[in-house]
């Protein structure tokens, strides 16, 4: 770029590449690898700008037992630009992994690292991996004090005050530990401290459970879960949200409608629809789903916005909402044996298949943008060709 252009100019024009051609372009010049690669940039880029590409994320186990990750880009060309992403060692590694959720770019996976293959369950530690498939820069984090896939439930997301992301890991207190004054114990870990610190957040004990570990979703810098309330008199307890503020660190309670507070809790699932909070109220015996949304993060704004007619010739289940409306789900074959990935219109009804079969019950889909968090995690570039992981607790790759 010419000298004669001021260089604020030239940052300018930098911020409206696509992701690509800015981690090519660092080596430019020293003073454009400082900008890219600056704080401030990355938060801009990243947190701030919300122009970015959307993609979907879809992970499965194939018909023949390999777990895959595929990428489609959420455009016009919707569904053909779709790419089978090359994953780090450090999420190849992981064992019976499902996605935590994403934020800001970045995708958190869950799983064990299977260091036996004949190792008595578990089959090793604990870990969770931030992953950036855009830039294909990974960090593998070690979870303390958890053995199996149900004594803890996880939140992620990326703090907007800070870019700094975090993960939230939920344990109920043991019988030993009934002397504490809280029943839930809540960790929180941030990239930027790279260690596990207690919470003293106000997570409530009227909280029984929460409704299935693997059931998340980040907007605007917070994160929601299902949570169950304590049974009364053995009716069955109520269910409501619970909304965890990545900058304060706060837990909040949010009551829902009685139509959706009684209801089945497995017929119960929360999206991000068009940046806002959605409940989606799936009733299995009609076959209707019902979506409710919340607006402006205020409890008192419930309110049904439409219901979609599921196709009743074969089982199906929503995965995730595109930017335009249309529900992603999985559809299960004549022989219930595999599954396909389909896109469905609530309003035509009509279905796109995406040429995606999987084994059952392994479909998931998360939406993600582009981002440059991880860019400073090593100094070497990334390329098309070259992967980079880092472990948080070994400070090196891997």
């Amino acid at each position: 770029m010419s000298d004669h252009i001021p260089f604020e100019i030239q940052v300018q024009i930098i911020k409206r590449l696509p992701i690509r051609s800015l981690i090519r372009v660092r080596s430019v010049s020293k003073a454009w690898k400082c900008v890219i690669e600056s704080s401030d940039f990355i938060a801009e880029y990243t947190v701030h700008n919300h122009d970015q590409p959307q993609h979907l994320l879809i992970k499965y186990d194939n018909v023949y037992g390999e777990e895959t990750y595929d990428s489609i880009v959420e455009d016009d060309t919707f569904p053909q630009n779709k790419v089978s992403l090359a994953v780090p060692l450090s999420v190849d590694l992981l064992w019976n992994s499902y996605v935590v959720g994403a934020s800001c770019g970045l995708v958190c996976l869950f799983g064990f690292y299977r260091f036996d293959d004949d190792a008595e369950y578990p089959p090793g530690e604990a870990t969770a991996v931030l992953w950036n498939p855009s830039i294909r820069k990974s960090v593998a984090i070690p979870v303390p004090d958890v053995d199996g896939y149900d004594e803890a439930t996880f939140g992620f997301g990326v703090c907007p005050a800070t870019s700094d992301p975090k993960i939230v890991k939920i344990t109920e207190r043991k019988m030993k530990d009934v002397a504490c004054s809280s029943r839930w114990q809540v960790k929180v870990f941030s990239l930027s401290s790279g260690v596990w610190r207690n919470s003293f957040g106000n997570l409530s004990d009227s909280l029984a459970d929460f409704m299935g570990p693997r059931s998340q979703v980040t907007i605007r810098g917070f994160f929601y879960w299902f949570g169950v309330g304590d049974a009364i008199g053995g009716d069955t307890g109520f269910c409501f949200l619970i909304s965890f503020d990545l900058t304060s660190e706060e837990f909040r309670e949010i009551y829902l409608p009685n139509e959706l507070a009684s209801h089945d809790s497995t017929g119960l699932h929360v999206f991000n629809l068009c940046d806002s909070l959605a409940v989606l109220q799936e009733w299995l015996i009609d076959d209707i789903i019902e979506v409710w949304m919340m607006e402006n993060g205020d409890s008192k704004s419930f309110t049904k916005v439409f219901t979609i007619d599921k196709p009743s010739y074969c089982l199906s289940r929503p995965l995730e909402f595109r930017w335009n409306g249309e529900l992603m789900m999985r559809m299960e074959n004549n022989t219930g044996e595999f599954e396909v990935l389909i896109d469905y219109d609530p309003f035509s009804e009509h279905i796109n298949d995406l040429g995606i079969e999987s084994q059952c019950h392994t479909l998931a889909v998360t939406s993600y943008t582009e981002s440059l968090i991880l860019i400073n995690q090593l100094d070497t570039a990334v390329d098309d060709e070259d992967d980079e992981e880092i472990s948080v607790e070994q400070g090196r790759k891997v």
